[in-house]
């Protein structure tokens, strides 16, 4: 089963996108970290989110992001095109889509268990993207 079985899925109205995908990933979380922990998983209760000073949530944040590189890794294996080759190859753009749509998966939950909010990423990224248009404008 893959992202093509779900074509049809539909994208929740009347919630901003970012908050949309941080509830998805709760609500997916709560379902399967008794798997996971009946697998011999870390997983992390409600209780300690957001604790990173506690070392079962820095083991859980550092395995996530862990599983968030390997996802890219997937995503960039699937670009064959070399500099030095003469050949085009055709990219399995579905697949490079899957591949960063399970990185991004991996990457909200370790954002939930560090104890952001979709408000609390928005608001880093755009301090961040404000620090970067200064250092373009500045010429830094």
């Amino acid at each position: 089963m893959n992202v093509l079985d779900f074509e049809d899925v539909e994208i929740p109205e009347g919630v901003d996108m970012l908050t949309g995908i941080f509830d998805a990933q709760v609500a997916l979380m709560d379902k399967y970290h008794d798997i996971e922990r009946d697998r011999g998983f870390i997983v992390v209760d409600d209780e300690s989110q957001g604790d990173i000073d506690n070392r079962f949530v820095q083991f859980r944040i550092k395995d996530l992001n862990a599983r968030a590189i390997e996802e890219l890794m997937e995503a960039m294996n699937t670009l064959k095109n070399k500099p030095w080759k003469q050949s085009e190859v055709t990219t399995d753009k579905v697949h490079f889509y899957e591949e960063i749509g399970d990185a991004l998966h991996f990457f909200i939950e370790l954002c939930i268990t560090a104890g952001m909010t979709a408000e609390d990423l928005a608001r880093i990224y755009h301090r961040k993207h404000a620090v970067n248009q200064f250092r373009q404008e500045s010429k830094y």
